[in-house]
């Protein structure tokens, strides 16, 4: 009991505003063990402070991991639709590429055969219409059966169709169509056909290489194109945060491999169904990967901030003792004179105060300032 008083009387020693020899540190035998009684006098010297524990409300933050993975929205699997040989590669293994950019050249003698009914059919077009409008100039002179003039419209309308049919078969293959509208004698029948980019993006997969036939197997992938500037996120929510779980609201993501980067995203998709061994819903994020930090299958951990709110109690960083050990403590006030010992459990910190989300309530005051000396005392006590 006497290891207080000699702390006390040090402590008035160094502080000139506490000079007063008639003050003294006293306490007076504790009814139950973690309990202490101060005396009046050394409670009214201004050494100990006393403050309320300060609540506030804070948004609720559900944390949780997570793997990146393509946007199937900005992805696209490239392949050949005609069967030919690879005669030229214009794009490589990790290159920026746009929309429509050639990536390869392939020589296919199904183009050429499509080529060909394409010329046929616009000279068979035009062979038709001055045949119909022959026939339509004679029918007026009644020159021409009508059986005959009939015969002719149909072959204008064939031929039409036919022209049709070859040109959007050409337009499908990536011929360009003011090259399908040149003159007629100027057209020629074309067996190479150019292997296209439909999105722009970052080629992460090349499967071709010089003279290989391609275009047998309709599910072989040549390429592969990403857009990598936006990324989804795959998290598991257990069911008890669902309720706080909305699409768009706003998700902070980190990475190992970048710990101090903060990528921004948000949700835009809630599984419908709950996994029966780990009792967690999907939720899939879509994240601003513009600077392309963030990789394709990387390991991340996203912290959902939610609209629900929580009450967030906080201390005085002076009022807490054993802060990194098993059990940190405050010492609260039970009556004028009588404060406790509690066990407490730390949150975050910030600046210089510290969350508490366990062991205080809204009600509890905690000792700041003279706290050390509370607890040597029940230090002193345990020991002895």
């Amino acid at each position: 009991m006497y290891r207080l008083l000699v702390a006390a009387v040090a402590m008035l020693a160094l502080a000139p505003a506490c000079r007063d020899p008639e003050v003294r540190a006293k306490s007076i035998k504790s009814p139950s063990p973690g309990e202490l009684r101060l005396s009046a006098e050394f409670l009214q010297s201004g050494q100990v402070r006393i403050e309320p524990v300060s609540a506030a409300p804070e948004r609720i933050t559900v944390r949780t991991s997570g793997k990146a993975g393509f946007d199937l929205e900005h992805l696209s699997y490239v392949s050949s639709p005609l069967v030919g040989r690879v005669v030229d590669i214009r794009a490589r293994l990790g290159e920026r590429v746009e929309a429509g950019q050639v990536l390869a050249v392939i020589d296919s003698p199904d183009l050429g055969s499509a080529s060909s009914e394409f010329i046929k059919a616009r000279a068979d077009l035009t062979l038709a219409q001055r045949s119909n409008e022959l026939a339509q100039q004679l029918w007026a002179a009644k020159a021409m059966a009508r059986k005959d003039v009939q015969k002719a419209e149909d072959e204008y309308v064939k031929a039409k169709t036919d022209l049709r049919r070859t040109r959007e078969r050409l337009l499908s293959l990536g011929v360009p169509e003011a090259e399908l509208d040149r003159p007629l004698d100027t057209l020629h029948v074309r067996s190479q056909f150019n292997l296209t980019a439909p999105i722009g993006g970052t080629v992460v997969e090349r499967n071709v290489t010089l003279g290989q036939i391609v275009g047998a197997d309709p599910a072989q992938r040549l390429y592969v194109v990403a857009d990598l500037t936006q990324l989804w996120v795959t998290a598991d929510i257990y069911e008890k945060d669902l309720p706080l779980i909305h699409p768009g609201e706003e998700v902070g993501v980190q990475a190992a491999a970048w710990p101090q980067e903060h990528f921004q995203g948000r949700i835009d998709y809630v599984g419908d169904t709950v996994d029966p061994n780990t009792r967690t819903v999907k939720v899939r994020l879509t994240v601003d990967n513009r600077r392309l930090l963030l990789k394709p299958e990387m390991f991340v951990t996203a912290s959902i901030h939610t609209e629900g709110t929580t009450t967030v109690l906080t201390v005085s960083l002076a009022a807490v003792h054993g802060e990194g050990s098993e059990q940190p403590h405050v010492f609260t006030t039970l009556e004028n004179d009588r404060f406790e010992r509690r066990p407490v459990t730390l949150g975050a910190r910030v600046e210089d105060r510290v969350a508490i989300s366990a062991g205080l309530t809204a009600q509890d005051h905690v000792v700041t300032e003279g706290s050390i000396l509370l607890n040597a005392e029940t230090d002193s006590q345990a020991n002895g």
